[in-house]
């Protein structure tokens, strides 16, 4: 495949008749910004390129995917396509790397740690309960004027409900997902 170089005002020209239509300073812009892909060659005062590379570099570049023309021919879209692949798994890439960073500097917990931190927690709770249980039950029954045996068995009942609500909870936001 030999190539065809030609200077940026003949290429927005043969753009537009394969129904690319691109400003002349659009298309120089383009060139500049993606001329270690394009290569483009000073001239005196022109630029010329290999016109096929522009044609190929731009139905491929995702970066202008939505603003192509919806009449482009088959192989265009399947270029698009796999284009858009392109960009997922670069994306999954990205955030790979992300994750593997975040766990190497500590800023992500596994959820086998969480779980496991949110059923010492409950267990603290329980514990913390049941030793303010008897105190706060001597101190009602001293200022109702009952015998604290009466009033624990409600106190008892107050920490049960609480403390299934609250496990509850936990459970219902483990299930839901995280949108962070």
């Amino acid at each position: 495949m030999g190539e065809t170089r030609v200077n940026l005002r003949r290429a927005r020209e043969l753009l537009a008749e394969r129904g690319d239509v691109v400003d002349q300073s659009t298309l120089s812009r383009y060139v500049t910004k993606y001329a270690d892909d394009l290569n483009p060659i000073r001239d005196g005062r022109e630029t010329t390129i290999d016109f096929e590379t522009l044609v190929l570099h731009r139905h491929e570049n995702i970066n202008r995917a939505a603003s192509a023309p919806s009449s482009a021919p088959a192989s265009v879209s399947i270029s698009k396509g796999r284009a858009n692949e392109a960009a997922l798994n670069i994306r999954a890439q990205r955030q790979m790397r992300e994750l593997e960073i975040a766990e190497r500097i500590g800023a992500l917990t596994p959820t086998r740690e969480v779980r496991a931190a949110a059923a010492e927690a409950m267990s603290a709770l329980r514990n913390a309960f049941a030793l303010a249980l008897n105190d706060s039950a001597a101190v009602i029954a001293n200022v109702c004027g009952v015998e604290p045996r009466v009033v624990r068995p409600h106190l008892k009942a107050f920490e049960k409900k609480g403390l299934d609500a609250f496990a509850r909870a936990l459970v219902v936001a483990e299930l839901e997902p995280d949108d962070a």
